[in-house]
This record gives structure tokens, C-alpha cells and sequence, in this order.
């Protein structure tokens, strides 16, 4: 949980594993979990996603996001939400992502988006409601592939048109169909940006490009990528500005940051 080294002087760094551990005291002291799955149900570049029981009753899920952990190490995301600070950690940059990704699931969430419904955040921890559900990619025949098309674009629509943001990584792997209702549900969202953002309307148009794209090859779907993305931006007017200033104006300046939070406080907060 604790590294020990050596350089001009002799310290210790808190690990992920450490970070994990005190994400669950905190979790389980407030009374939100009681058990978490001995294996994650799923494991990505930046996260791993496990499975855990609410206290009282129900299922949930427990994204622990990992930052800096693969070949991609030297990419910094949140620089332009960081500002002059020299040095920031892994750790730290997890804990951006994590609250990232909460903040979206909660704007969605209120707007009536079918996403996972955001229970808390804690460090580099989200938990959400558990969804009886596979990737799109992994559901065969659908009852109506056409119906389940435009679900999904007129979520994307609302996202853009209403609350102001773009998911920024959307394609067949980030839709989750419910298995009982047929349901289709947008998850992962660290890199969302706001609608102002620079290049937030390039990232809208590879959302839709990779979702119609997908629906055409496997389901035959006949529909135009240009005519169905200018369906979604309709008549919104965007005023691409930079990234802290479109965030503040979306989360206002309290919410913005509340977002970015103090590291040092963050890691050590409640133990």
C-alpha cells in the first residue's frame, strides 16, 4: 500500500492499492457498502470496474479509476484544469477523472439520460447502480435496431442541446443494453467536455460517427452521418472558449471547484 525510496532523500509514496483501501474505509464508514466482488468485473487502460453490495440491499458498481498506469503515461488530461501547479500525482489526476465522471453522470442523470444512477464519489472512486446489462457488442439480435438507434441519438442530442456536454469516447463499447427492459444506457464518461470546449464539436462528431457507423455494418441501417450530427447540434449556437471557462460556466465557479479539490486534502480525508 506504501512504497518506500531513496533520492536526495528517503520517503514513501501511497499506491494505488493504498488509495483503494482507503476509498473503501471511507465507503463502508459511511455506510454505503458492505462488500466489494474479490475481482473486478471489468478492467480498462484507465480504470477497473468491480462489483459490490449496498448496505441495506442492492447491488453496485465501484469504478476505480487508474491514471498513469500504462503506456500512455506522459498524457496529462486535466493540465489546462490544473494551472501552474508543478507537480501533480497519479493519485491526484485519478481523483480529477473520477470526479469528472461523477459530475457528468449526475448531470445526465437529472436530465432524465439513461446512465447509471451516481450514488457517491469518494477519491478515485465512483459508485453507481448496477446495471443488469451487456456492451452493446455483445447483445445479439435486437427487436427493433432502428428504434434502438434513434434512442440513443436523441440522448446524444439531449446531452449536447440541453445540459451542454459531449460524452467525447461514445461508441458501441460504451453503450450498455439492459437485459430486461432492452434499454440502452451510455457509461464511461471521464473525458466529457463541455459544448464550448475546443474541439467539443469535433469529439460530437466522432460520437455519432462511431455509433452510426456501427449501426449501418451490423444492423444495415440506411442513414446519413452528416444529416443525423446536424440533427444533433441543431440550431445550438457554440462558443468554443477554454476549457476552464466553459467548465465554469457550465458547474459555475463553487462547482468547478468542488471538482478540482485540494490533493493533499483528498488523499488523506477521512481516515
Amino acid at each position: 500500500m506504501v512504497i518506500r525510496y531513496r533520492g536526495n532523500y528517503t520517503g514513501y509514496r501511497l499506491t494505488f492499492m493504498g488509495y483503494d483501501a482507503l476509498a473503501l474505509h471511507t465507503l463502508a464508514k459511511r455506510g454505503i457498502i458492505e462488500k466489494v466482488s474479490p475481482t473486478p468485473i471489468g478492467v480498462g487502460k484507465e480504470s477497473d470496474v468491480y462489483a459490490g453490495d449496498a448496505v441495506g440491499n442492492g447491488k453496485v458498481v465501484l469504478k476505480f479509476h487508474r491514471l498513469g498506469r500504462t503506456s500512455f503515461r506522459q498524457i496529462r488530461r486535466f493540465r489546462a484544469w490544473i494551472g501552474n501547479r508543478r507537480h501533480i500525482t497519479w493519485l491526484y489526476e485519478s481523483r480529477l477523472s473520477a470526479h469528472a465522471e461523477y459530475k457528468a453522470l449526475v448531470l445526465a442523470y437529472n436530465a432524465g439520460i439513461n446512465v447509471p444512477r451516481p450514488i457517491t464519489v469518494n477519491r478515485h472512486t465512483v459508485v453507481m447502480s448496477y446495471i443488469n446489462g451487456a456492451q452493446l457488442t455483445e447483445v445479439g439480435d435486437v427487436d427493433d435496431p432502428e428504434d434502438l438507434y434513434w434512442g440513443i441519438i436523441k440522448g446524444i442530442k439531449k446531452l449536447f442541446a440541453d445540459i451542454g456536454i459531449v460524452h467525447g469516447d461514445l461508441s458501441e463499447f460504451n453503450i450498455m443494453i439492459d437485459l430486461d427492459s432492452g434499454e440502452p444506457y451510455i457509461i464511461d464518461w471521464p473525458q466529457w467536455v463541455p459544448r464550448n470546449a475546443p474541439g467539443a464539436l469535433d469529439m460530437l462528431r466522432r460520437d455519432v460517427t462511431n455509433i452510426t457507423k456501427y449501426f449501418m455494418k451490423r444492423f444495415r441501417l440506411d442513414v446519413d452521418v452528416y444529416e443525423v450530427y446536424n440533427y444533433v447540434v441543431g440550431n445550438v449556437e457554440v462558443r468554443e472558449e477554454s476549457l476552464e471557462e466553459a467548465l465554469e460556466e457550465l458547474l459555475g465557479s463553487e462547482g468547478l471547484s468542488e471538482l478540482m479539490g485540494s490533493e493533499k486534502e483528498e488523499e488523506f480525508e477521512d481516515t
